[in-house]
Order: C-alpha cells, then sequence, then structure tokens
C-alpha cells in the first residue's frame, strides 16, 4: 500500500511537472509569436519606406537626365555661338574677303 501512495505521488508530481512545463512552453510560443508579428510589422514598414526611396530614386533620376539633356543643349548652343561670333576672324574668313 505505502509502494502504491509512494507512486501515485511521484506520478502526480511529473503530472505537475509536465503541465508547468506545459504553460511554460505555451508562454514561450506565445513570445515568439509576438515577436514574429513585431518583425513582420518592421518588414512591411521597411517595404513602405524603400518603395518610397525607390520612388525618389526614380523621381530624382528623371530630373538628373532632363538636367544633362538640357545642359547638352546649353552647351551646343554656345558651341554653336562662339562658332559664329569667331567665325569671321579666322584666316579662311579673310582670305575669302581678299
Amino acid at each position: 500500500m505505502e509502494a502504491i501512495k509512494k507512486k501515485m505521488q511521484m506520478l502526480k508530481l511529473d503530472k505537475e511537472n509536465a503541465i508547468d512545463r506545459a504553460e511554460q512552453a505555451e508562454a514561450d510560443k506565445k513570445a515568439a509569436e509576438d515577436k514574429c508579428k513585431q518583425v513582420e510589422d518592421e518588414l512591411v514598414a521597411l517595404q513602405k519606406k524603400l518603395k518610397g526611396t525607390e520612388d525618389e530614386l526614380d523621381k530624382y533620376s528623371e530630373a538628373l537626365k532632363d538636367a544633362q539633356e538640357k545642359l547638352e543643349q546649353a552647351e551646343k548652343k554656345a558651341t554653336d555661338v562662339r562658332t559664329y561670333i569667331l567665325l569671321p576672324a579666322t584666316p579662311l574668313f579673310l582670305s575669302s574677303l581678299f
């Protein structure tokens, strides 16, 4: 009879330990799920920020392209004006006058 009581106490203690481990595992699971949700939220925020940065990069890249085209046009006009202004003073032009 004493052995049965002892065995029952051991089984009860094992059950309590198993319940404690299960509760701890449940708490760990909840903490992991909360952390996962937090990381997912951060990921969404970072993806939105990345999208905004990419859109901004596209906008500034287009503005740079436009500015470079305008600069090329201005440089071409400046070259044309210099050529037009300096052309009469060239020896070829002067020799054609005489």
